[in-house]
């Protein structure tokens, strides 16, 4: 079959080509004899039924797209409470001590680091409400999630002796960043990872003791924030200072929905949110996202959303708590190309010259809303990344992409 969505369309709309041999055989029959009826009924009863299949295939949650299918990949958010109490469910799901003691251990190996494990406690991420083992060792502290992979690891630079002529120039720390990403990286190392972000304790290269590298994960033209791999170091001595990862997947999901097309989908969902103000300006571009639920908290509440108070309450001292009615919303932690179609809206909160906007994250592939952010996505936060003026690597491709957008 050449064309399926044709195909589909003639049954939907009853529109199909009956064959001659069909008529011919129909016409043969008298429409009083019994033989007839029985032959037509049964006729009927078969199109029947191929019409009710194709609407329940219609309605099944299943995109088409020319002759490939694409099923849809957003799903309702679980509904949970949040606890600091870890369950017993969750204390089955999550890897048990003594193996996250093995992979502490190993890990040590791997890097060079001799460690006397000291203790281990299971804790909440209340960030990510998610289980992980917190190891201490003798001069710092890993954290390792419930699957086994290592999320963090900190020694205080107080373990080190700090050399007194410690400065080194920008190009050196560069070139420490990465040869320290291919010692400490905990996965493959022949991923192709791209250094976002340099940055020193001081105002002077010559007068920092302590350096940190980004690395985002590369895919193409597309950096992946949510494969990212975050290194503290004491220069000089090299000494290890602070590691961070993150480690969500990228699907690498075709894109088949237009830039045109994303806006509108965005534009028409929002008109169902928004409803105080008027969209004066839309733009998208390609970007790589972790699914979420910003739109379904806008979507239930978009006050207190904005004002980012839903489910806490704030105390007099300026800290939050949760409120005991809170309802948390829960989605699979996908990693996918969206388009992040950014709307600015007709008025401005903070700045005369910064316009109030929402940035919704169309899936490339599917269509479907699948997150947002309150002011950038994943592509601009790299832009300001790299435009902080913080940040001493040299300013590359996505600069140029600043200045042309200014020009």
């Amino acid at each position: 079959m050449k064309n399926l969505d044709e195909f589909l369309h003639g049954f939907k709309n009853n529109e199909q080509v009956v064959p001659n041999s069909f008529t011919n055989a129909i016409k043969k029959f008298s429409p009083k004899s019994k033989e007839s009826r029985k032959w037509i009924m049964k006729a009927k009863a078969i199109k029947k039924s191929i019409i009710v299949a194709i609407s329940l295939l219609l309605g099944s949650g299943v995109a088409f797209a020319a002759t490939k299918t694409y099923e849809n990949i957003w799903k309702q958010p679980e509904t949970y409470k949040f606890s600091y109490e870890i369950t017993e469910q969750e204390k089955k799901e999550t890897i048990s001590e003594e193996e996250a003691k093995s992979k502490a251990t190993e890990y040590f190996r791997k890097i060079g680091l001799e460690k006397e494990i000291n203790g281990l406690v299971l804790t909440k991420n209340a960030y990510k409400d998610e289980i992980q083992w917190s190891i201490k060792f003798e001069s710092g502290v890993m954290s390792i999630n419930s699957k086994g992979k290592i999320e963090s690891l900190n020694i205080p630079s107080c373990n080190y002796k700090i050399p007194y002529n410690y400065g080194i120039t920008r190009e050196e720390a560069r070139k420490t960043a990465k040869e320290l990403l291919a010692k400490y990286n905990p996965n493959n190392n022949d991923d192709e990872y791209e250094l976002v972000s340099l940055k020193r304790n001081a105002e002077k290269d010559e007068d920092a003791y302590i350096w940190y590298a980004d690395f985002y994960k590369k895919y193409g033209d597309l950096l992946n924030n949510c494969e990212k791999i975050s290194i503290g170091w004491i220069p000089k001595v090299n000494g290890l200072y602070s590691l961070d990862f993150e480690n969500y997947k990228y699907e690498k999901n075709e894109q088949k929905i237009s830039k045109e097309k994303a806006i509108k989908i965005a534009v028409e969902k929002d008109k169902q949110i928004e409803t105080r103000h008027n969209i004066v300006s839309t733009d998208a571009e390609l970007g790589i996202d972790k699914m979420n639920t910003e739109v379904v908290y806008r979507e239930n509440n978009i006050e207190e959303y904005e004002k980012g108070i839903i489910n806490f309450t704030v105390e007099e001292n300026g800290t939050h708590k949760i409120k005991e009615d809170a309802v948390f919303y829960k989605v699979d932690n996908r990693v996918r190309k969206v388009w992040e179609v950014t709307l600015y809206y007709d008025y401005y909160k903070y700045d005369k010259d910064f316009p109030e906007r929402f940035v919704y994250y169309v899936d490339a592939t599917t269509g479907e809303i699948i997150g947002g952010a309150r002011f950038y996505g994943a592509k601009m936060q790299l832009k300001n990344l790299i435009d902080d003026p913080y940040n001493v690597i040299k300013k590359w491709y996505i600069k140029d992409e600043i200045e042309k957008e200014n020009e």
